[in-house]
């Protein structure tokens, strides 16, 4: 049994990742699973047994009651942070997708059945130029029938709501476009379960010229519904709970922040971004250069996004998170740290 300074130096100093880079763990029998090592870490899982939250070793957070897996490394979501991520120079923006059905890790002790893109929760991270053709190659390795659909403008013949079968693929041509922030997920019935397993992610088109500098981050709020009963049981940024409480997002004194934020958490009607300590100029899809309100909360439906942009004037903790309190307790809770 760890005791609290030993837990928090443990904490501070991180642990191995399973998966570096890959954004979420696998979980399982130590075998190596399609290029994701299945491991758990010996003598940390069940650190405290009087703990009856999924993904809880115990009440040692300020605000979120679900903590990321112990063995998970500081990098496991570098993914997310944009600065690497830009528009591909060619005439077409060319990206292959396959679905892959595997067990993932999205808390402590806790492993879900996800359905994936790559292996990924959310998927890759697509990001074109206004106007720039795309080919989104989809291959379905799973054993559903499964699709991809953009959201924004393109052919209706592209749309992507139709079934893709168990070893085929299909190849989407689509323009990129509106300027903006638009998720892409699966469309087979039953909607909400493909999505609510893991079957989403998003695309950034650029306007000509590009935003402002800024240091970006992409944020998708989704839920996980442990037991198949249409309610969800831990919420997450980026597919792992809590993992934003544990490794805050780094960020420069005064200088301009842009996140990208969206809401794909299916059995929820309406979730919240609330930035402590600091207001920020909102971008409403982000189809527009100027800004739509300024605020310190903004309320999203299903698969709404926004852009957000602020400055951080002082060095410190500055915590989000959803303003519906059960989400923040049960895995979305998170901060920036300005440095």
């Amino acid at each position: 049994m760890l005791n609290r300074k030993q837990f928090l130096k443990w904490i501070g100093i991180g642990g191995a990742g399973l998966a570096a880079g890959a954004g979420i763990s696998s979980i399982g029998d130590g075998k190596d699973n399609g290029g994701f090592l299945c491991k758990v870490r010996p003598g940390i899982v069940g650190v405290n047994k009087e703990a009856s939250i999924p993904g809880n070793p115990g009440n040692n957070s300020y605000g979120s009651m679900v903590h990321p897996p112990f063995q998970t490394d500081p990098e496991f979501l570098s993914r997310m942070d944009l600065k690497s991520l830009s528009a591909s120079p060619g005439p077409i923006l060319k990206q292959h997708l396959n679905i892959i059905e595997m067990p993932l890790t999205i808390a402590h002790n806790t492993v879900v059945k996800a359905w994936t893109f790559n292996g990924l929760v959310p998927g890759p991270v697509i990001r074109a130029k206004l106007g720039q053709k795309m080919e989104i190659t989809l291959r379905n390795d799973s054993e559903h029938n499964h699709s991809i659909h953009f959201h924004g403008s393109h052919d209706p013949n592209e749309d992507g709501w139709e079934p893709i079968v168990t070893g085929t693929e299909k190849t989407y041509k689509l323009t990129a476009g509106p300027i903006g922030f638009h998720p892409y997920h699966c469309h087979v019935p039953p909607l909400a379960s493909h999505m609510a397993k893991g079957l989403y992610g998003g695309l950034i088109v650029d306007p000509p010229g590009g935003r402002p500098p800024a240091h970006e981050f992409m944020l998708i709020l989704s839920g996980w519904d442990l037991e198949d009963k249409g309610r969800n049981d831990i919420f997450s940024w980026n597919g792992m709970a809590g993992f934003y409480d544990r490794y805050p997002i780094k960020v420069p004194v005064g200088q301009k922040v842009r996140l990208y934020i969206a809401n794909l958490c299916e059995y929820e009607p309406v979730a919240s971004f609330h930035l402590h300590a600091q207001t920020f100029d909102v971008f409403r899809t982000g189809t527009r250069l100027t800004p739509d309100d300024h605020t310190d909360v903004v309320t999203l439906g299903q698969t709404e996004r926004v852009l957000i942009e602020f400055t951080l004037p002082k060095r410190g903790r500055y915590m989000f998170h959803p303003h519906q309190t059960k989400m923040a307790e049960n895995g979305a809770m998170g901060w920036i740290v300005a440095v």
